[in-house]
């Protein structure tokens, strides 16, 4: 399983420069043009119409708006988004989708189309570094069978705020149960879901096979769960990732465990303010599951039953010690004295955190999305040698 988690997050490396194309997409630019540096593309769109495997669309910084696709309501049995994927890359040559600086390049579905991007059948992709907000139901729509699917260092925010009674949950992402091999890492997911209390919503809704979910912040998921792990999810890793209620109308726990999955890690997780248990069941039938080195804050416990996982050992009612989740804007970095520091396990393939710095700086891995960085130690000086 461990060999599998590595195998995926280095897959986005054996792309090949060979011939491999960088696209440009701009504010300013025009679908017409060729879509070099001098002449970008308008659209995403045209972007991936164009990129073969290897390629890379780099997407200049602005705010990209719904163009002309249009939700049909919460009733409505197709998803209208700007970019639908309908190319792959290959195992060694990977399309990647990229803002040119992260987080200044927003894709804003301004509540009018359902996602912003629907991945259909594709493969071999990469998306970082990108703002996904505003989309009527979802961040990102994955209905069918992606697979094989990077996504690294976005935010999702802002997604499905409205009033809705659809019993189908609004999400940053859904996957089904034909997707596998997603990898989701380094994203920030924050005030996602209506603004009514008609049903429950999620930062992640998750269904198939070999998922990697790690690095990652959620916060402010007020009515429902930050992670939906769905029937059937099989072969997942949850890891390194900081879960955070904010208000008192949160809904309670962070981690839903509904209907059965197999083959369920979890570890090195940060819950803070969960208003119940950090992980509930619902129905739930996990078989080989593994539950170790997280820290759960202000909660009734880690799981409201731990029947069928392995639970080791976990810190319990510490106070993790953000530098400030207090105030927006929140800073969930970990304060020296933290003893999320160093508490926990080193999981192949995790070489990095949210912001890129390497795990782990100390005697072993932090706790959350965050490694803390470890002070310089100063060295004594050595007296300068006298010659004679």
């Amino acid at each position: 399983m461990r060999v599998l988690y590595l195998m995926v997050l280095g897959g986005v490396l054996l792309a090949p420069a060979g011939r491999a194309a960088t696209y440009y997409v701009a504010p300013d630019g025009d679908d017409s043009w060729d879509g070099t540096p001098d002449a970008p593309f308008r659209t995403l769109m045209r972007g991936a119409m164009v990129a073969g495997p290897g390629d890379t669309i780099t997407v200049r910084d602005g705010r990209y708006g719904h163009e002309t696709a249009v939700t049909g309501g919460d009733s409505a049995n197709f998803a209208a988004s700007p970019v639908v994927l309908y190319r792959s890359g290959t195992p060694a040559a990977w399309i990647t989708f990229q803002a040119e600086h992260k987080g200044a390049v927003v894709l804003d579905c301004e509540l009018v189309c359902d996602s912003y991007i629907n991945l259909l059948n594709a493969s071999y992709i990469v998306i970082q570094g990108f703002v996904i907000t505003g989309g009527y139901k979802e961040g990102i729509h994955s209905n069918d069978s992606a697979h094989h699917i990077t996504l690294r260092g976005n935010r999702f925010e802002y997604i499905a705020n409205r009033p809705s009674s659809t019993r189908l949950g609004l999400d940053g992402m859904y996957t089904n149960p034909n997707c596998h091999d997603f990898v989701i890492d380094g994203n920030v997911f924050h005030d996602i879901g209506r603004t009514n209390a008609s049903q429950l919503d999620h930062g992640l809704y998750l269904r198939g096979v070999n998922f990697t979910i790690v690095n990652n912040i959620f916060y402010n998921i007020h009515r429902g769960w930050a992670i939906q792990v769905a029937h059937g999810l099989t072969n997942a890793l949850i890891a390194n990732n900081t879960f955070v209620s904010l208000a008192v109308g949160d809904h309670g726990g962070q981690i839903i465990l509904w209907n059965a999955q197999s083959n369920l890690t979890i570890q090195n997780n940060i819950w803070y303010n969960p208003m119940n248990y950090a992980i509930v069941r619902y129905w739930s039938s996990a078989t080989a599951c593994v539950i170790d080195h997280n820290m759960v804050y202000g909660a009734l416990g880690l799981i409201s039953d731990s029947s069928g996982c392995f639970v080791g050992t976990n810190q319990i009612g510490a106070d993790p010690r953000f530098v400030n989740v207090s105030t927006a804007p929140f800073d969930f970095h970990l304060q020296p004295e933290s003893l999320a520091i160093d508490a926990g396990v080193i999981i192949s393939g995790i070489t990095s955190d949210v912001d890129g710095l390497a795990r782990s700086q100390g005697r072993s891995t932090d706790l959350g999305a965050y490694e803390n960085p470890e002070p310089i130690p100063t060295l004594p000086s050595t007296p300068a040698h006298r010659s004679r």
